[in-house]
Parts: C-alpha cells; sequence; structure tokens
C-alpha cells in the first residue's frame, strides 16, 4: 500500500533516498510491516510522523500534477547529498558538482 511523505524525510533503509513532502512512500518495491510503523508513527529519529496512508482524496490530488511533478523530477537531478557527494537519477553516486552534472546530462 502507498502511503504519502508528510514530512521530508532521508531513509536510512533505502540508500539514503531522499523523500519530500508529498511524495509517494516507498518510491518501488517493498517496505517490511516494522518500518512502515516507524515512520507512521513518532518512534523514528525524527521523533514525529513521517507518513500517512493515503485516502480516496489524496489519489485525485496526486493525480492532478503528476506530470509536472515528473518533470520537475528530472531537474531534480543530480541531487546534492552532502559535502561532494551527488546522487543521479540512476542511483550512482558521483563526487564533484560538475562531474555529477556532466553524468546525469549523459544518461538523457
Amino acid at each position: 500500500m502507498p502511503y504519502k511523505v508528510i514530512r521530508a524525510f532521508r531513509d536510512k533503509e533505502d540508500d539514503q533516498r531522499i523523500y519530500r513532502k508529498g511524495d509517494t512512500f516507498p518510491a518501488k518495491g517493498k517496505v517490511s510491516k516494522e518500518r512502515v510503523g516507524e515512520l507512521l508513527s513518532s518512534d523514528n529519529k525524527v521523533g514525529k510522523p513521517l507518513i500517512e496512508q493515503m485516502g480516496g482524496e489524496s489519489e485525485v490530488v496526486e493525480h492532478e500534477p503528476s506530470t509536472s511533478k515528473e518533470s520537475s523530477e528530472e531537474n531534480e537531478f543530480p541531487k546534492h547529498t552532502g559535502g561532494p557527494w551527488y546522487v543521479l537519477s540512476n542511483g550512482e553516486k558521483i563526487q564533484g558538482k560538475e562531474e555529477a552534472f556532466a553524468a546525469q546530462a549523459e544518461l538523457k
């Protein structure tokens, strides 16, 4: 079951993937019930719920901006993960801003 992110966080169990408010969790694959429970409650590192179950209304709202979100996600890569490190849209980690932008351009 997909969930809606209500607070931005970095997922320690998904290769440090960054989730922003409004994103769908999980981004891909399956996640354990324990992990979902941790993120639904305040029993996590942040101390606040980070996701919520999606209802019927959320699906309608989410459907409307999906094309603009997809195009903005293209422009979000490479993502800065701290220090000199960047993550490309294919999940590869690159050191150096210029190198990361050049590598991302090659992926398109």
